[in-house]
């Protein structure tokens, strides 16, 4: 255990060490097939490691959030386990961020890379992209509007390293910052089949709370296509390949406050359904067919959810009485029904009464 220094707190030490890792990755060139990225500012640390530990990558995807992007990728900075290479994946922002880490001091990193997308080609490809930049043994992803807790990357590398050949992810709870406060939020666990119950629910979280060795990562790249639901998507595909190890700890700081998260896009989140329903039919089938219905059932709640979320009355009234006939036996598909069933003064009177519902 590496105990509570941090990157920076080691630094010093380095200096006097000679370089094991080299130039881990370079700056120029295109980082994609195609040209369609460009290479940003990149800095190697160019000094000693940690001879024992495996290389982590953290994968960090930007659009247009410089705000939170310079928190998030100090958070990286203040891991407490070594060594970290970041690459950030710049999804075409306004303003590159390349420019926006300019004066964010990154010579604790084994090493630093900033692609930059020529044009918007959404989070999936630039997950891939950051996957394809990387080097390391491990991958973690973080999210611009996301931080990690500073012991975050050292609890997942020693679960995996005290873990079986099998496990190829691991994921932690994450600290929810809401409107009238912070609580924490930990993954239910799951004794029975994940994939299961992936089907129907995100059992594991956003993709911050996510470490995935290297060459799953580069195995099971994240469909392109997929607008919305793009994390459980990946998540059922790696469920089907390797166990996941759960850390009943809160790692990950998540605002629910911040602005422009997908899952506020109700379009998006509806056209998700479709490709859901269309790619994972015949797996939830597989279960037999009365839990088709009810994968169909949580896939109809998850975009009704998301309508009543974002006004969309009309929408979340056919999706959620859809949810409902298909599994009635799950009470909040009911009760977000009656929630939206008045539209806008219902769905108020339901939040006033439960503080949950949408």
């Amino acid at each position: 255990m590496l105990g509570t220094t941090t990157l920076r707190d080691r630094l010093h030490l380095r200096n006097r060490l000679p370089s094991r890792l080299g130039s881990s990755i370079e700056a120029g060139g295109d980082a994609e097939a195609g040209g369609d990225a460009e290479a940003g500012s990149g800095s190697d640390a160019g000094d000693g490691r940690e001879a024992d530990r495996p290389l982590v990558t953290a994968v960090v995807t930007t659009y247009n959030r410089p705000s939170y992007l310079r928190d998030c990728v100090e958070s990286v900075l203040e891991q407490t386990y070594d060594p970290i290479e970041l690459v950030v994946v710049d999804d075409c922002s306004d303003a590159p961020a390349s420019e926006t880490l300019a004066g964010v001091d990154t010579d604790s990193l084994a090493g630093y890379r900033c692609v930059r997308h020529r044009t918007n080609r959404g989070v999936n490809a630039a997950r891939n992209a950051g996957v394809e930049a990387g080097t390391g043994a491990y991958v973690a992803f973080l999210d611009d509007d996301d931080r990690w807790v500073p012991e975050k990357v050292e609890r997942q590398v020693d679960a995996f390293e005290a873990a079986g050949e099998s496990v190829g992810v691991v994921y932690s709870g994450t600290k929810a910052l809401h409107g009238d406060g912070a609580r924490e939020e930990l993954p239910p666990r799951i004794d029975g089949d994940l994939t299961k119950a992936l089907l129907c629910r995100n059992v594991v979280g956003s993709m911050s709370v996510v470490m995935v060795r290297g060459d799953l990562a580069e195995a099971v790249s994240f469909d392109e296509e997929f607008e919305a639901w793009a994390d459980m998507e990946w998540l059922v595909r790696v469920s089907q390949r390797a166990a996941f190890v759960r850390l009943p700890e809160a790692l990950v700081v998540y605002e629910y406050t911040s602005h422009g998260r997908l899952s506020d896009d109700f379009e998006k989140k509806r056209r998700g359904y479709d490709s859901f329903l269309d790619r994972f039919g015949e797996v939830a089938a597989a279960y037999g067919r009365p839990f088709r219905r009810k994968m169909r059932a949580w896939a109809a709640f998850r975009a009704g959810s998301s309508a009543l979320y974002t006004g969309n009355y009309g929408d979340a009234r056919r999706l959620l009485f859809t949810a409902v006939a298909r599994y009635p036996l799950e009470p909040r598909f009911l009760a977000y029904l009656l929630a939206s069933l008045g539209g806008r003064p219902t769905h108020l009177l339901a939040r006033r009464v439960s503080g949950s519902v949408g």
